[in-house]
């Protein structure tokens, strides 16, 4: 039986397409993150960029909010194929990343961007290669500077007078203990509810958390101190970043680096700086920084955590020496 011309083409684009579907290597990103939230629109825009650029040989799926995947468990949901591209934050991961909670520890870092910056490069350093050998970064951020912020005004700025305070991580849990509050751990998404039931009276946190969590309706007192910030790692587990075809693999390394990272940092400081003009409108907040003789005396007492956090794990007193080098050299502009 002859086919028709028309018969053979159909056939022909039928099979092209059917070659190009089975060629198009398809990656799940869990955004951890509201629909439509700026977050969100920022991953969804790093996303079809590479999709675009891969020709065809890639598309990275991004799977808005926590159904995949929650801070507590992306690492493991990674690792275990359920997404292949998660946002991780040490912090929630007890053990594995102990080293890259260095920008957790007190008045280390004083800018977002440096600090994500220097993260990245501190990433690519010899001191975490040994931390990194089951994960490939794609980029890192640091999630702005933590602050103290307080369902009601505290008797004191930099005394927390038995206050229970919502931290996540050790660093910051001995933060609030050498200030004199209590820390208690729980996923941001809870914090809302606890600070607006009584449960917690503030919480250990940056601006940018602000905008997604409407945290601004529950905290009304705002304190702005360098107390450290948040690592965070944007990461495929490296078996599967192995097996990528080189197509798919060159278009996600094309957007990966210091560019991505300068972007995400301008994305996460910028969300920081809009959450905190907001809150400064408001009539029921009040924003303070403690002068410089009470900051110097703060940081003279939370310095045995650095101190500490350098002594009590391997390689950390490197890894502190390494980032303050990094990070000198980054504010340098080098």
């Amino acid at each position: 039986m002859r086919l028709s011309g028309h018969v053979v083409a159909a056939l022909a684009l039928s099979i092209g397409v059917q070659a190009a579907a089975a060629q198009e290597t398809r990656l799940l990103f869990t955004s951890l993150s509201p629909a439509g939230s700026p977050n969100s629109q920022f991953f969804n825009s790093w996303a079809q960029r590479v999709n675009e650029q891969s020709g065809g040989a890639l598309k990275i799926d991004v799977r808005d909010g926590t159904a995949l995947a929650n801070f507590g468990n992306s690492y493991d949901r990674v690792i275990s194929d359920v997404v292949q591209i998660g946002w991780v934050q040490p912090a929630f991961i007890a053990g594995k990343f102990p080293l890259s909670e260095v920008t957790n520890l007190p008045f280390m870092t004083d800018d977002d961007i440096n600090c994500s910056l220097a993260l990245w490069r501190y990433y690519k350093s010899p001191v975490m290669a040994a931390e990194l050998q089951d994960v490939v970064p794609i980029w890192a951020s640091c999630l702005a500077q933590s602050g103290l912020h307080f369902a009601k005004a505290p008797r004191s700025d930099t005394e927390l007078n038995g206050l229970k305070m919502r931290v996540a991580g050790k660093v910051p849990s001995q933060i609030v203990e050498r200030m004199g509050g209590t820390p208690v751990s729980m996923t941001a998404e809870s914090i809302y509810e606890a600070l607006q039931r009584g449960t917690i009276d503030g919480m250990v946190t940056s601006w940018a958390a602000f905008e997604p969590y409407k945290f601004q309706e529950v905290a009304f007192y705002h304190v702005e101190i360098p107390i450290g910030s948040n690592p965070s790692m944007f990461m495929m587990s490296r078996k599967k970043y192995e097996q990528l075809p080189p197509a798919a693999r060159k278009a996600l390394d094309d957007n990966s680096g210091e560019a991505i990272v300068r972007e995400a940092a301008k994305h996460f400081a910028a969300q920081a700086a809009r959450a905190r003009a907001a809150v400064a409108q408001l009539p029921n907040h009040k924003i303070v920084t403690p002068p410089p003789a009470q900051l110097a005396a703060l940081q003279q007492k939370l310095n045995p955590i650095v101190v500490d956090w350098a002594s009590e794990r391997p390689g950390a007193a490197k890894a502190v020496e390494t980032f303050r080098q990094i990070y000198a050299q980054v504010k340098a502009g080098h």
